[in-house]
């Protein structure tokens, strides 16, 4: 897959994109979640979160549209260079207005616009490679990009105290201009060949039109509709064990004199996070000889359900570190999967659409794991971990069961199986 110069600079620019991503918003969750130490933070977390998805949620469904019809190379590069110029600027915005607004306005585009990418992304890859490619492309190009937001994080948190938090924003926005130029390295066949001429009006007509048509398609086809429903239960979960680990960070080091190791312990749980999303970049394919997309779906639920009910709310680094490294193993193989499903499943007009619809799905799973986090607050983290983890469990069954019914095989097919008819 590498040998296609096209694919490598579709990886390459996605790494640095993503980087940057990991970089910059690692910065804005130490100012506005790591470093105030009132006992709300649920309740803060669940506003940023709230405050920066769910606007994007309400207007997500147009972006697939658009990738659907607009230049592909070009929604990519721009995505990024409107992001460089943002975190250029942002230095000045914190000085001209007070408080944090500017902060979450700013983490409110960075993660709009870098959903349009992912979603613009996920729509050429099947236009780079061949069908038979797809899990292994996508676990290369999920796996990368998310091992390169997660190192981003890592060093952007560490960042921000060394050189401050107005240099690693302009450092930040220099890796998004790389990765403009990186991705202008892809040859004009990704662009759509019937850009549309009409005006603003017609084409909110024909957006609205469209949409309500492509969510009617993507419901009607049983494997697309339940691989999404599957990837929202199973990312709720993983963003709940992220908030109960935020929490037991800031049990262990409280006051001031813990903000060293708040600070170590959240770079180190991110770097085990990419740990185990690397470890599913490297199992996902051969899994894939055994199991087919609903297979490692299933297996995903299976995997956190097990480590969560095993060490969620143990209060030590070593069973954090544990947890978060079997839960980027667990959500990344499912991950490689729904993609993998969804593309497969759906012809290309749609599938712009699907992604989008995607990642609203993947935003609005956080605000609804931290709502949750918020409206249990009275009850200890240990008994609503183990709550979690029996219901990844019962969601390993269930989604096995109906995913079968539905006539989504569970495992991989033989050879020469592989191009029967699906029932």
């Amino acid at each position: 897959m590498l040998r296609e110069r096209d694919f490598r600079s579709l990886i390459g620019g996605q790494v640095l994109g993503q980087a940057a991503d990991g970089f910059a918003q690692a910065i804005l969750a130490k100012v506005l979640i790591l470093d105030p130490l009132s006992a709300g933070t649920p309740t803060r977390i669940l506003a940023l979160f709230a405050l920066t998805l769910v606007p994007y949620s309400l207007i997500g469904p147009y972006v697939g549209v658009f990738v659907d019809r607009w230049p592909r190379r070009a929604l990519m590069q721009w995505a990024n260079l409107i992001r460089t110029g943002l975190l250029l600027t942002l230095p000045v915005w914190t000085l001209v207005f007070e408080g944090q607004q500017p902060l979450f306005v700013a983490a409110l585009l960075l993660m709009s616009l870098g959903r349009v990418f992912l979603a613009t992304k996920g729509a050429v890859l099947p236009v780079l490679l061949h069908e038979h490619h797809l899990l292994s492309g996508n676990s290369l190009s999920s796996g990368a990009g998310m091992i390169s937001a997660l190192l981003g994080g890592a060093i952007g948190i560490f960042g921000a105290g060394v050189i401050g938090q107005d240099a690693a924003f302009v450092t930040a926005a220099l890796i998004y201009a790389s990765a403009a130029f990186v991705l202008g390295r892809i040859s004009s066949r990704l662009d759509h060949p019937h850009p549309p001429s009409e005006s603003v009006t017609e084409a909110v007509v024909r957006v609205n039109k469209e949409l309500a048509e492509g969510v009617r398609e993507i419901w009607v086809r049983k494997p697309a509709r339940l691989s999404l429903i599957a990837i929202f239960v199973l990312r709720t979960i993983g963003m709940f064990v992220v908030v109960a680990a935020i929490l037991v960070i800031k049990q262990v080091f409280p006051g001031e004199l813990g903000d060293l190791g708040r600070v170590s312990s959240s770079a180190v749980a991110l770097g085990a996070a990419g740990a185990g999303a690397f470890a599913g970049a490297a199992t996902a394919p051969l899994l894939g000889r055994r199991l087919a997309n609903g297979g490692l779906i299933v297996l995903g639920f299976a995997i956190s359900g097990v480590a969560i009910i095993t060490l969620g709310g143990v209060v030590n680094i070593p069973a954090l570190l544990a947890l978060t490294f079997l839960g980027g193993l667990g959500g990344f193989v499912s991950k490689v999967a729904v993609d993998a499903e969804v593309q497969q499943d759906l012809p290309d007009r749609l599938r712009g659409r699907a992604f989008a619809l995607y990642d609203i799905l993947y935003n609005l799973a956080s605000v609804a794991a931290a709502a949750g986090m918020v409206i249990g607050g009275d009850i200890s983290l240990r008994p609503r971990l183990v709550v979690v983890g029996i219901v990844s469990l019962i969601g390993c069954f269930v989604m096995g069961r109906t995913m079968k019914n539905a006539g989504m095989p569970l495992i991989a097919a033989k050879p020469d199986e592989a191009f029967a008819p699906r029932a």
